[in-house]
């Protein structure tokens, strides 16, 4: 698990040293706004949806949020997480539908963010 979070754990603290984060997020703060995250839970939000959980805790983990905060994010990536690997795992199981479970997941844990973040934030 250490060398999944450490690397994306430094490269985040880079990127929120160098400004880079900051200004990339600034694309998607609209869409944040929706779930009331930061601009920069973007990028966690991205690497969790395409690449593990582990890894968005790890971008994560300097952005500073609230637990309410941590609790969106966290809600939203547990229903909607390493969507191609999981993705290709429903493909074998159910070939003709895959595409349709995937946004399904993607759509479920949008929705579920949104309305947590309503209730908590």
């Amino acid at each position: 698990m250490l060398k999944v979070v450490l690397p994306f754990y430094v490269a985040s603290e880079l990127l929120m040293a160098t400004g880079v984060l900051t200004w990339a997020s600034a694309f998607l703060e609209p869409v944040m706004n929706l779930f009331k995250l930061p601009p920069e839970a973007a990028a966690a939000l991205t690497i969790g949806m395409f690449a593990s959980l582990y890894a968005a805790a790890a971008v994560a983990a300097p952005l500073g949020m609230t637990p309410e905060q941590v609790t969106v994010l966290g809600l939203i990536l547990g229903i909607a997480h390493a969507l191609p690997v999981e993705g290709a795992i429903v493909r074998e199981l159910v070939p003709q539908k895959h595409y349709q479970l995937v946004c399904l997941r993607l759509a479920v844990g949008l929705a579920t963010g949104w309305v947590a973040a309503e209730i908590l934030i």
